[in-house]
């Protein structure tokens, strides 16, 4: 459709520069309804999962594994627990704008040290009053460089099992103290932009949290 063929003319740009422009794409997919409109509670949509599975489909036909790659993390990654688990007001600050594609969203769990066993990751988020108070790191976070919005999973429970103590929260990535380190240069899907995220006391409200606390690696 006329969606893989105009990006399948800017792919091999895209390649190149070692990166796409996210927000410009996604706000195209948004308004079209390809960004996760089958998401429960959002607007009075009934289409089903097959709706998405038919959107990856056309998406795999672009003649580059990184923008399907960087559509699937907000789609299938950043946004499920949201749409699940979520507060209305979490759902109308972070998940309904990122279905109308105004908002680039990234999953933050991967560390350095910590990358398929998440039971391992060191990032905390230390309760302060109403606050949680973030301090750690990410890696190999899609979207990194140009996400509005982390999905981010991060120790709040830090006298519980891993399983148990960690939770989902609702980061913007322009809160004080996260820093983009740095820009991946990968051998291939150079156009989904891959970064280093550190946090250092990045202060959100508890009510960022997705769900119930301490539930995170289990949604």
């Amino acid at each position: 459709g006329l969606m893989s063929v105009s990006m399948i003319f800017l792919s091999d740009e895209w390649e190149k520069n070692g990166m796409y422009p996210a927000k410009e794409v996604f706000g195209k997919l948004g308004k079209a309804g390809f960004l996760g409109a089958h998401k429960r509670g959002y607007g009075d949509s009934d289409l089903d999962y097959t709706y998405a599975v038919a959107v990856a489909e056309e998406v795999g036909s672009i003649r580059c594994g990184g923008v399907p790659m960087s559509i699937g993390v907000q789609t299938d990654m950043a946004t499920p627990a949201l749409a699940r688990h979520g507060s209305e007001e979490l759902r109308q600050q972070f998940l309904y704008p990122s279905v109308r594609g105004e908002l680039v969203a990234c999953i933050g769990v991967s560390e350095s040290g910590a990358g398929s066993d998440v039971a391992s990751l060191k990032t905390t988020a230390r309760v302060d009053g109403d606050d949680l108070v973030i301090n750690g790191s990410k890696m190999w976070i899609t979207n990194g460089g140009q996400a509005d919005w982390m999905c981010l999973l991060a120790r709040t429970e830090l006298d519980m099992p891993a399983h148990r103590g960690m939770s989902l929260i609702c980061l913007p990535m322009k809160t004080k103290g996260v820093k983009v380190n740095r820009l991946i240069d990968k051998m291939g899907m150079r156009c989904s932009d891959t970064a280093e995220i550190f946090f250092d006391d990045v202060r959100v409200p508890l009510s960022n949290v997705i769900g119930k606390r301490g539930e995170g690696f289990t949604y």
